[in-house]
């Protein structure tokens, strides 16, 4: 009952539709739901998922619980149901139903390991998800090779993909962390940082630390409260090591952060405040660089208004990070590797 619990509190917390959990009420065609576990495992190895779902008991499009009378231990022709999608079902996975009361009304939630090492198939033919729907993998071959690759090598990271750039040098590097009283030693740094493929190529995260990140870092300041409003200053920070790029912005945050006269309730005496808080500034800012999506190489954006300061980071959660676990404060880096180097220098504290 509580693991019921858990996984639709995680899967109804996403307003989208997601490409590792489908949604029925009765529908239960047999040939169907050996389709979507080919189809709904291979997703969830491509979105790094250990698991995908299909549950009984919800509308589709409104999420709500609407409870569910399907039987799947039921037979068909003579068969348990269970029994045929384990036959049809290729290489073997250990997929199981399970079903509880929720609210009065009865959920069948099949639980779906991701694929591994090969891709699912059902009955001879490999499914994948594209949105809310079930597609034959082979329309795909994007689709297809990548996932190959992803049940090769694992999921792409700032780790061990291969930078395009491998003329790299590391002064900067170097001087940041003799100015936090650490030495790095010349010989062994790049496999302390990982920052080596297993092939011994410069990675993304090699990139990133070297004295040319190839990444541009952006403030831009508007006069007024959209994008559409005059752009009045731009100060550039990137195209070169991800950590001074990183202080240079907190820095300029401190010059833009000018005192202000507050009006409000004046008697006397005029008292000054700050324009924003800093402390949230800086660690916005922090988790923007460590946990943005490094490996598509597209920078976080900085945006001033004369109300706001939007600081956007790319990508979404890691893929173990639940949005529950995300609010709860449970930390699951996006960049792993990143985020020990930024321990390592007390950038950043690993607190939730």
């Amino acid at each position: 009952m509580n693991d019921i619990n858990k996984i639709l509190n995680e899967c109804l917390s996403y307003d989208d539709e997601l490409e590792w959990v489908e949604y029925e009420e009765n529908m239960f065609v047999i040939d169907d739901v050996g389709q979507y576990i080919s189809a709904l495992s291979n997703s969830a190895a491509i979105l790094g998922k250990p698991n995908a779902y299909m549950i009984w008991g919800i509308d589709n499009r409104s999420h709500n619980i609407t409870g569910t009378v399907i039987n799947y231990n039921a037979d068909n022709n003579g068969e348990p149901i269970q029994h045929y999608l384990a036959r049809k079902i290729s290489p073997s996975i250990p997929f199981y139903f399970d079903e509880a009361i929720v609210g009065g009304k009865r959920i069948v939630v099949l639980t779906i390991p991701a694929a591994k090492i090969v891709p699912t198939d059902f009955d001879g033919i490999r499914y994948i998800r594209i949105g809310s729907s079930k597609e034959n993998l082979k329309k795909y071959p994007q689709r297809e090779a990548f996932l190959f690759s992803v049940l090769t090598f694992g999921l792409p990271t700032i780790t061990n993909k291969e930078s395009e750039y491998q003329d790299l040098t590391f002064n900067q590097l170097f001087n940041y962390y003799s100015s936090k009283g650490i030495t790095l030693n010349k010989n062994n740094f790049k496999a302390n940082l990982h920052l080596l493929t297993k092939d011994g190529k410069y990675n993304i995260m090699a990139q990133l630390l070297s004295d040319n990140s190839y990444v541009p870092i952006r403030v831009a300041i508007f006069d007024g409260k959209t994008k559409a409003s005059k752009m009045y200053s731009v100060k550039e920070f990137g195209y070169k090591c991800l950590l001074y790029s990183l202080y240079e912005v907190l820095n300029y945050g401190e010059i833009l952060n000018v005192p202000q006269t507050k009006e409000d309730n004046r008697i006397m005496e005029r008292e000054e405040v700050m324009l924003f808080d800093y402390d949230v500034y800086r660690e916005a800012v922090i988790n923007a660089f460590l946990h943005n999506r490094w490996i598509g190489l597209n920078e976080p954006m900085i945006a001033i208004y004369n109300d706001r300061i939007e600081i956007l980071s790319r990508g979404e959660l890691a893929p173990l990070q639940t949005i529950n676990g995300f609010y709860k404060g449970h930390s699951i880096p996006v960049n792993e590797k990143l985020s020990e180097i930024f321990l390592q220098l007390h950038i950043s504290e690993k607190t939730g």
